[in-house]
């Protein structure tokens, strides 16, 4: 922004800049900087920064946005600018599985009803020093590296779409994120430094499946199947895009949620609406021949849907 900001000053602009920057309408067709560029005949592009390349599938009919878009997320980057996930979103997606699929923590207990409203009970699983008690925090003990890094060739620019059970209709909205490519692969290092962990790591992929079974009766299966994505190995919903019940117990939050959104703008009829997005049509190649990795024409895919296999290592 430096770069394109001296820009502005040497060509007489910055005032101009500065006014759109302060009064142009958040929903205006005219929000955006491409907007700014040509209205007044800017042609250069070299400001630094990044490009990501769009898929060709977004939807230009929003009777809501009018055609504005109203946000981009963009993906978390190094200091080198190279895109990565962070272990904590890992972790917290592997906390998720064992969460679910461990009958001592996906119980009743799972919800605290002190106060006003219902909320998850923190303390249920061991976490941190506790006085008198022997040291014991599970999920200290399971550690995970960030990702390493990747180039922006690996990401697409998607849209965001949301389908509803009720309806049989995906809605697109102004919505935007810079997402991994379908078929991108992404590593990650798992240590663990107690038996218990170690343990869990190692179920983890059997597990994945038994939360997944669980959550496709609980909330995937109102959907038609054509919109769910098979799997290839064991499967995991990364990244904030993936929809609330993947990351909780679903089973126990279910009517929390609810009353938790009834407070927000955006209201949550039911169970809610199958996050999704639209990206180029992929196949892999598996024993019996090419596979898509989608069952429908319209490009949709799970919004977060993610697949890993977990090798052991010596060091």
């Amino acid at each position: 922004m430096g770069k394109f900001y001296n820009k502005m000053v040497e060509k007489r602009l910055a005032e101009k800049f500065e006014a759109f920057l302060i009064q142009t309408r958040p929903n205006a067709r005219n929000n955006r900087l491409i907007s700014f560029l040509n209205d007044n005949r800017i042609a250069e592009r070299s400001f630094g920064g990044y490009s990501i390349s769009e898929t060709g599938l977004e939807s230009d009919k929003n009777p809501n946005s009018a055609g504005a878009i109203n946000e981009v997320n963009k993906f978390i980057r190094d200091a080198f600018g190279n895109p990565y996930i962070p272990g904590s979103s890992l972790k917290g997606a592997i906390r998720t599985i064992l969460m679910n699929t461990t009958p001592k923590w996906n119980n009743e207990n799972a919800v605290n009803d002190f106060g006003r409203f219902p909320k998850e009970n923190k303390n249920l699983i061991p976490w941190g020093p506790k006085k008198g008690k022997e040291y014991d925090d599970l999920f200290n003990a399971i550690r995970v590296s960030d990702s390493k890094p990747f180039d922006n060739k690996s990401l697409i620019l998607v849209q965001k779409w949301d389908y509803s059970a009720k309806t049989n209709k995906a809605k697109p909205l102004p919505l935007y994120r810079e997402s991994i490519s379908p078929l991108t692969k992404i590593e990650f290092e798992i240590t663990t430094t107690t038996d218990e962990a170690g343990r869990l790591i190692e179920e983890l992929g059997k597990r994945a499946q038994a939360f997944y079974k669980d959550y496709k009766a609980f909330f995937l299966s109102e959907f038609p199947d054509d919109k769910i994505q098979a799997n290839l190995q064991y499967p995991i919903y990364l990244g904030a895009g993936s929809g609330a019940w993947t990351k909780t117990l679903f089973k126990q939050a279910d009517g929390i949620l609810q009353r938790r959104y009834s407070r927000m703008k955006t209201k949550m009829v039911k169970k809610g609406v199958l996050k999704l997005t639209k990206a180029p049509l992929k196949t892999v190649k598996i024993p019996s021949g090419n596979h898509s990795l989608v069952k429908n024409h319209e490009s949709f895919y799970e919004m977060g849907k993610a697949n890993f296999m977990i090798k052991e290592i010596d060091k």
